[in-house]
C-alpha cells in the first residue's frame, strides 16, 4: 500500500493547521480530540471506514467568544474486503475549515452552528490473490473540494473541560453525513463568555 500521498496530506493540512494557530486574526485558547462516525462514501468499489479519529482547535475572533475559525483533520479507519480472491483496502483523510457562531447559552449549555470548506483525499490499494488477468479493479486515489454545514452543543463538564456533539453534512463528491463527539481542553481559564 502507498502511504506516501496520505502522508503528504496530512502534513499539509497540519502544516496550514501551524501556519494559522500563528497567525495575528485570532486567539487559540481550546483544543479538542475525538471521534467521528461517518455514513459513508463509495470509493473504488469499497466504502469508507468508520470511526474517524478528529483533532480540531478554535481560533476567536471577538471578545466574547461567540465567533470561531474552527480548522480540524480528520483520519478515518481503514475500510477492507477481503473476498478470497482480492484484498481491497480504503483509507479516507479529511481536513475542515469552518466559522462557528453560538447563537444560544444557557448554563453550561451552548448550541453553536457552523460551515466552511471541506478537502477529502482518499486512497484505494487493490491486492489481487489469484491474478486471473481479467482484473477490472486497480489501485486509485482522489481528491475532493467541497462545503459543509452543520450544528453542535458544546458542554461544560469542568473549569477546563467541555464535551461536544455535533452533526454535519458533507456536500462534496463523496458528499456523506458526519456526527462528531470531542473533548475539549482549555490551556487558559475560560473567558468570560464561558464563565456565565
Amino acid at each position: 500500500m502507498n502511504f506516501r500521498r496520505p502522508s503528504k496530506f496530512i502534513f499539509l493540512v497540519t502544516a496550514l493547521l501551524l501556519t494559522a494557530s500563528l497567525s495575528s486574526f485570532g486567539q487559540i485558547h481550546r483544543v479538542g480530540g475525538g471521534f467521528t462516525f461517518s455514513s459513508g462514501a463509495e470509493f473504488n468499489y469499497g466504502e469508507t471506514g468508520n470511526p474517524g479519529i478528529v483533532l480540531k482547535t478554535w481560533f476567536a475572533l471577538n471578545k466574547a467568544s461567540t465567533i470561531h475559525i474552527v480548522p480540524s483533520v480528520t483520519a478515518f479507519n481503514r475500510y477492507k474486503l477481503e473476498t478470497g480472491y482480492s484484498i481491497l483496502t480504503n483509507l479516507m483523510f479529511q481536513g475542515d475549515l469552518d466559522v462557528q457562531y453560538t447563537f444560544f447559552q444557557e448554563g453550561n449549555v451552548k448550541t453553536v452552528a457552523f460551515g466552511g470548506g471541506n478537502v477529502s483525499y482518499l486512497n484505494s490499494d487493490f491486492e489481487p490473490i489469484v491474478v486471473t488477468g481479467n482484473e477490472t479493479i486497480t489501485d486509485e486515489s482522489d481528491f475532493a473540494i467541497g462545503a459543509n454545514v452543520g450544528a453542535g452543543l458544546e458542554l461544560r463538564m469542568a473549569p477546563k473541560w467541555d464535551f461536544n456533539i455535533s452533526g454535519k453534512y458533507l456536500f462534496s463528491r463523496y458528499s456523506q453525513f458526519i456526527i462528531s463527539v470531542q473533548g475539549v481542553y482549555y490551556f487558559k481559564s475560560r473567558r468570560r463568555s464561558y464563565s456565565r
